[in-house]
């Protein structure tokens, strides 16, 4: 929360950078900048730091500052330290010594399509698919072979003949022909099952074992027709969504069973599906092995509610396993800025958030506060006492989400908030159709607890409709609200993003005055945090700083005009990516995607193919594939030489 008051000024100011040397110069009118001012900044070569001195028309200042290199899993941020004392005393103060830290946060394009063109999007990246004179170490999957019918091959007398076969470097693969169990030239008193057969059951198998390694929860893969389908949940890669879809499509694309045709991804959370991505698996399979996103994208749909019959699918992997807590950490902040009695007043916590998951759909949530810091005029019995963060639980609700109906998703949520207060908070999103856009109703009513009688009731309501235009990153949200206050009005809300950082502006009008400001919201967790167990730690998915202040000419402080009630779950939050859900949204992200899953999806996962575990590989002409080679049982192999797999997974 911020508030300001009574602060004036106005001045322009220029800088050039002249090599290591930035000057800066500019004339103000106002309290603080009256005049000329200006500075100067030197680089120390490359180590980050530099030399300041500046005069803010006053008073002149002498100082050192540290840039840090960018911070990948910050949305390649910078921290940036700031030492700077004063060089004499200014209207009777004597000089004073300050120390500041902030983070800088370019809004560029981390995943732009120049900067990932070559796999991953921080550098070069050694292609995933090499060439026969290439030096490739990598090995090829069993079920990555086209089977060869035999029968079909007979008239050629050679049943290598029956389909092309790629040159494959010598002793590098599970094996260079598999034939289908078409005919027998022997008898075996060991049924075997069909070669193709077992070859699906192993992919599946491998699709979700490598999910669940990557962290991945209540993951569970199965064939629907020539389609497959796959199902998850993520809270191990908060900042976007789009990294663990990534992650699935690219271990699916690539570890199919051959003739799949399309793969369908499950979006769930607490699991309950919330949207079915499809894709052509060729398409995306040629994507991540280094092609153009073209197909990939055009191909790309999404709806809210699966298409298939879970029911008719014979399931590989486990809905059930999953993470049994979470735990968010995430500051919050109070803060009043330009005042008559400070420049900048703060109140600074933690807010330590506890997730259990219960049945489908539902959560169990917990907040508490606990404040670290506060300036002295939010000191009890202070000016700005009422604004200093409170400390203790903040809410205990059991939250739960459903569909009402297909593209009508509801989220109600029972329980104590705001300290005090008892109540009901509940969110609807309309998904509309054929369109990425939201219509969006949230109301709560909360009543006081026994023996806080002085405490009013608290309403609020709110109903608007998003425009979405994924390919500007922008979206328009207007609507009308009754605010806690018991006032009401229109809202009106732009929001552009960049990558995983949003910047908005915002304007609300009552009968308490019409008030504007400006936002914006990062994420401050890792881009692949901890994997989920017992418990998991992380950081805030979108962490927002608001600045808003009245038009007019009197600008005071009312804590509660034109007003919003916080929602402590979240839909957008903690269940649709932050209001980036929509098909038209993933297609956009397809260079994320791939990034995503070269990073922590494939084996390896360093951009590079992994080296197979191989000395001197066995070889046998005309024997079979054993019962005791990664504990499965493969068909024979009766004619022709095979290389016994000797790096298992």
């Amino acid at each position: 929360m911020v508030r300001r008051i009574f602060f004036r000024s106005k001045y322009g100011v220029v800088s050039q950078a002249f090599g290591p040397v930035t000057l800066t110069a500019g004339y103000g009118q106002g309290d603080r900048l009256d005049g000329l001012f200006g500075g100067a900044q030197v680089s120390l070569w490359n180590t980050g730091l530099s030399l300041l001195a500046e005069d803010d028309s006053k008073t002149p200042y002498a100082g050192v500052r540290y840039q840090s290199p960018r911070i990948s899993w910050l949305a390649d941020a910078n921290v940036i330290g700031t030492f700077m004392r004063s060089i004499r005393s200014t209207d009777g103060v004597s000089p004073r010594t300050s120390f500041s830290v902030a983070i800088q946060i370019p809004l560029g394009r981390r995943f732009s399509s120049t900067r990932c063109a070559d796999g991953l999007c921080d550098g070069p990246l050694v292609p995933a698919i090499q060439t026969a004179n290439a030096d490739d170490d990598g090995s090829i999957r069993l079920t990555s072979l086209r089977p060869v019918d035999t029968r079909a091959a007979a008239g050629n007398g050679n049943a290598s003949a029956a389909a092309p076969i790629t040159y494959v470097p010598p002793l590098q693969s599970y094996a260079s022909v598999m034939l289908s169990d078409v005919t027998r030239t022997r008898s075996s008193d060991v049924q075997f099952p069909a070669v193709p057969e077992a070859l699906d059951a192993l992919a599946l198998d491998e699709i979700a074992a490598q999910l669940f390694a990557a962290g991945l929860e209540r993951v569970r893969v199965g064939m629907s027709g020539r389609d497959l389908v796959v199902e998850y949940e993520n809270h191990r890669y908060n900042q976007n969504e789009a990294d663990a879809l990534g992650i699935v499509l690219g271990v699916a694309s690539i570890n199919a069973p051959h003739g799949t045709d399309r793969i369908h991804v499950v979006i769930k959370k607490a699991n309950e599906p919330l949207g079915e991505v499809i894709v052509d698996r060729d398409a995306f399979s040629r994507f991540v092995e280094g092609g153009a996103p073209t197909a990939a994208s055009a191909s790309l749909t999404m709806r809210t509610r699966p298409t298939y019959d879970a029911d008719s699918i014979a399931w590989h992997g486990n809905e059930h396993t999953h993470g049994l807590t979470r735990i968010q950490i995430e500051p919050v902040l109070s803060y009043l800025y330009g005042t008559e009695y400070g420049n900048f007043d703060i109140s600074l916590g933690a807010n330590i958030e506890g997730f259990v998951p219960l049945w489908r759909g539902a959560e169990l949530y917990a907040s508490y506060i606990a404040p670290i810091y506060n300036t002295k005029n939010m000191d009890q019995g202070r000016v700005f006492s009422d604004y200093r963060l409170r400390g203790g639980l903040n809410a205990v609700a059991l939250a739960q989400s459903f569909w009402i109906m297909p593209q009508v998703f509801n989220v109600a949520s029972i329980g104590k908030f705001d300290y005090s207060y008892v109540g009901v908070q509940n969110e609807t999103t309309v998904f509309v159709p054929g369109r990425p856009d939201l219509i969006r109703l949230r109301l709560a009513y909360l009543h006081h607890e026994p023996g806080h009688d002085e405490l009013p009731s608290e309403k609020n309501a709110e109903l608007t409709y998003r425009w979405v235009q994924p390919s500007w990153k922008l979206w328009i949200e207007a609507g009308v609200a009754r605010f806690v206050g018991g006032d009401k009005g229109p809202v009106a809300t732009i929001t552009r993003w960049f990558d995983d950082v949003s910047v908005s502006v915002h304007g609300e009008h009552s009968g308490q005055g019409t008030f504007v400001g400006a936002a914006i919201s990062f994420p401050l967790t890792l881009r692949q945090g901890m994997k989920p167990g017992i418990s998991q730690v992380y950081g805030a998915e979108q962490f927002g700083l608001d600045f808003r202040t009245r038009v007019g000419s009197t600008n005071f402080l009312s804590a509660n005009a034109a007003a919003n009630m916080t929602f402590p779950y979240s839909t957008e939050q903690y269940l649709l990516n932050q209001g980036r859900f929509s098909g038209e949204y993933f297609s956009t992200q397809l260079y994320r995607m791939r990034d995503a899953y070269l990073r922590y999806g494939r084996p390896g996962g360093d951009g590079t193919r992994p080296k197979p575990q191989v000395s001197v590989p066995a070889v046998s002409t005309g024997s079979a594939f054993s019962r005791g080679i990664c504990g499965r049982d493969l068909q024979g192999v009766d004619d022709g030489r095979a290389l016994v797999p000797v790096n298992c997974e």
